[in-house]
């Protein structure tokens, strides 16, 4: 090989290795990640991965949504790299070393079906429908039928965050929900379900509302307050939470993890948190 094929084989190689690295975006590398939790994060999470992965074209990212519990625990094991969560870390989980950065707030929303004349209800009465004591409509000023609970499968971080602040919070810590009620697995099925079954009540994230509409549910204010991004900033509205990336220890000085929470703390990524119905952290 002559001195100008070398020279046009080393240019090529360092032109083929600049575009290789412009390719693999700021991480550097190409990687397929795995991150995984909450059903209530995931509008987030897919609206967030899109905008990440045009940003690091070779970082494949995908997420499941098998629910909080689920998220945290494969956190734990090393199934994901990182986890979506929608209630407070457990003890335990803290003592495994799990960590928890919040990226959004939420506000939880009491939804009924389309055909109860019911608007408003106290934190106090809503308590006591989800605990069995109260079982028909008109303990709380509506008609005289039976009320249809429907609540989340144990996985759920929703159906824990609903727990703490409402059933402890108004019935104490050791208070149960009722048994009878009828079991779904995701914020979609809830909204699904409240909207197709009468007489019924359920919950559902802030980022569901619409969808709970959509499929002919409502929500109902708490004492008054509706549930809207202004009451949640002003503390008046009082089923609010904080929504979460979980993680195994600290977060690495760099690296595609960092990046991508780093995006969700972004500019752009909080708008992705507004735009899927969720509210941005103050």
């Amino acid at each position: 090989m002559n001195i100008r094929m070398k020279t046009i084989f080393v240019l090529s190689i360092l032109v083929l290795a600049v575009v290789f690295i412009a390719a693999c975006g700021k991480s550097g590398t190409v990687q397929s990640v795995n991150y995984g939790g909450s059903t209530t994060v995931l509008p987030i999470m897919e609206g967030a991965i899109e905008q990440f992965q045009k940003l690091y074209p070779a970082v494949t990212v995908s997420y499941e949504a098998p629910g909080s519990s689920a998220g945290i625990k494969g956190v734990a094991e090393g199934t994901y790299k990182l986890g979506g969560s929608s209630r407070k870390l457990k003890d335990s989980e803290k003592e495994s070393g799990i960590q928890a950065t919040p990226i959004a707030l939420d506000g939880l929303a009491v939804i009924v079906g389309g055909n109860v004349p019911v608007a408003d209800l106290t934190i106090e009465k809503v308590a006591k429908i989800f605990a069995g004591e109260t079982k028909n409509w008109k303990e709380v000023g509506g008609p005289d039928i039976p009320i249809v609970v429907i609540n989340r499968d144990e996985a759920s971080g929703t159906r824990g965050s609903f727990s703490e602040l409402v059933l402890q919070h108004v019935l104490g810590k050791d208070a149960k929900f009722v048994e009878t009620a009828i079991i779904v697995e995701s914020n979609g099925d809830m909204t699904q379900k409240v909207g197709n079954t009468p007489n019924s009540i359920g919950y559902c994230g802030f980022g569901y509302i619409d969808a709970a509409k959509h499929a002919g549910a409502k929500e109902v204010s708490i004492a008054g307050m509706l549930p809207d991004i202004r009451n949640v900033y002003s503390d008046k509205y009082p089923l609010s939470r904080e929504l979460y990336i979980v993680h195994k220890g600290d977060l690495p000085k760099d690296g595609v993890e960092r990046d991508f929470v780093n995006f969700l703390l972004s500019k752009d990524g909080q708008k992705i948190v507004k735009d899927t119905g969720f509210i941005p952290l103050p």
